[in-house]
Formats: C-alpha cells, structure tokens, sequence
C-alpha cells in the first residue's frame, strides 16, 4: 500500500515539486500544476493516501500536465533551434551553423549553398587545382559574394512534435534569385556556346605560348580564361533573374545530455511530405514555389 506523506512543496512559477515516501525511500516527483491544482494534490494525497486506485488516477492526470508541459518546452526550444540556424546560414556565423546543426548538416550542400569560398573551392578542386591569376580569383570572389547574401529574409511558418521524438520546422525562404540558376540548361548551354568559341579562336595564342613557355602555362592560361567565362555569364544569369521562395522543412533532434535541439537534416517541403529524403539543393524550383504557393492559400482560407 502506498503510503504517501507531503513533506514539503516548492513552487517555482507553475512547477510544483512533491517530495513523498514510499517505503522508507524519499522520491521526487514534478508535476507542472497551477496554485488550484497544487491545492488539489495536498488534498488528494492527505484524503485517499490509502486509496490506491484513486492516487493512482490522481498520478496519471498530474502526469499528462507535467507531458505536456514538457511538450511545450520542447517545441519552444526546438523553434528557437531552428530559427537560431536559419540566422547563422544567413548572416554566416560559422560558430552559431555549428551549435545549431549536426556535423552533417554544417558541411553539408545546404550550408554550402551560402558560403562564399564554397564555389570557388569546389569548382578549382574540381578542375584539379589550376594557379589561377588574380583578375580570375577576385571574379570568383564576387560570383562567391552573391551566393553568400542569396537569402534575403524567412520565416518559421510551423513546428511540429513528431511521434518519434524528433521536430520538424517548416522554413519560407526567400532567395534573391535561384539557386540552380547557374546549371540551367539555358545558362549551360550558353557556356557551351561560349567554350566552343573560345577553342576555335584561341588555338594560335595557346600553340604559341605553349612554344615559349611550355605546356603547363598555356593550360594555366585556358583554364582561367574559361573560369572567367563561365562567371560572366552566372552572373548575366543572376542579374537577370527575379527573386524567388522556396519552403523547406528542418528536422531537429533534442541533445538529452544537454536538453537542446538541433537540426539533422535540410529537406525541400515536397520530399519531407513524400517521404524522399531529398536535400533541400536538390528541389525543382516550380516545384517548391507550388507548394509554397499552396500553402500560402491554404492558410488564407483558414
């Protein structure tokens, strides 16, 4: 039979904390109550404290109130998680990407998106590290400047508590144009166009330096005139566009070492709906606008 005897209640705002005895061992329990409920459980525990059934009953309500006051808190911490990362990618604050992201997402395409030395790190790495000149690194600099203030403002529409005990953060993102823009057919098949020409009227200058200062310096010379092509026109490409918003959903898990959120993932909202998994770089533009489009009419009919 439980034998339970209020020694002492503190209350701290609404948290009530009853120290009772049970077998000779003093336990805690926090329920999150109000001055009435507090009222209700001095009484509960003094008037039927040999009642099993009945305490019992008085245990499970208290617990439902201290669950969702846990609730609660969790999704206030789990939106301040992640309107805390949207800030950082933003305003590019390194540190702060990494407080409020796992190590996955911190390195990871999303992040990248707007980190100004990603470009130019990428695309040189990727053409094996050429030496390029200084006209060619201050271009890719600038083309690297326009990614980084790509975002220009969001806005956390929604976060839910999912049954496995992580969240999800609903984000509208608006950017200051596309993302993909550069590797649209339309801007890569002018960068096609730009290369064949430049092969056909170049091959003189390329042979001749080739002759003088051998082969490695007329390769250096391709590749940072083609570099240079290529920014000029992702930047016409930019120029030319209009702004655009994407939705996109941010799944959060909770530290329980520390009792913070962060987030694990960056989807676009179609492949969070469908179950995808796809990042949020690899979303169809079109795509994501309907959706978001859809979304802004459904909570206007609301």
């Amino acid at each position: 039979m439980l034998q339970a005897i209020i020694k002492r209640i503190k209350k701290v705002g609404e948290i009530a904390i009853i120290c009772y005895t049970r077998q000779g061992v003093t336990e805690n329990v926090i329920f999150v109550a109000t001055p009435l409920a507090t009222i209700f459980v001095l009484r509960s525990f003094i008037m039927i404290r040999n009642k099993k059934i009945a305490a019992a009953a008085v245990a499970v309500l208290l617990s439902l109130s201290a669950l969702t006051g846990c609730s609660s808190q969790d999704k206030s911490a789990a939106k301040e998680a992640a309107e805390g990362f949207m800030e950082a990618v933003k305003t590019g604050d390194t540190n702060a990407i990494n407080n409020y992201s796992s190590s996955e997402v911190s390195t990871g395409s999303f992040v990248a998106l707007f980190d100004k030395n990603y470009l130019k790190e990428d695309l040189t790495s990727k053409l094996g590290n050429p030496e390029l000149d200084d006209t060619t690194v201050a271009k890719l600099d600038e083309l690297g400047t326009m990614y980084s203030t790509l975002m220009e403002e969001y806005q956390l529409t929604e976060v839910s508590l999912n049954d496995d005990g992580t969240a999800t953060a609903y984000v509208t993102m608006k950017a200051s144009f596309p993302y993909d823009v550069i590797t649209s057919e339309d801007t890569q098949a002018k960068f096609t166009a730009a290369t064949d020409e430049y092969n056909v009227n170049s091959q003189d200058e390329l042979l001749k330096i080739t002759e003088e200062q051998g082969q490695d310096a007329a390769i250096a010379k391709a590749y940072n005139d083609i570099i240079l092509l290529a920014v000029d026109i992702y930047e016409e490409a930019i120029e030319s566009s209009e702004p655009v918003s994407y939705l996109i959903a941010l799944n959060l898990s909770k530290n329980e070492e520390t009792g913070t959120w962060y987030v694990t993932s960056v989807q676009s909202y179609d492949s969070s709906i469908a179950g995808t998994g796809a990042p949020a770089t690899e979303t169809d533009t079109s795509a994501t606008e309907s959706s978001s489009a859809a979304s802004s009419e459904s909570s206007t009919d609301n």
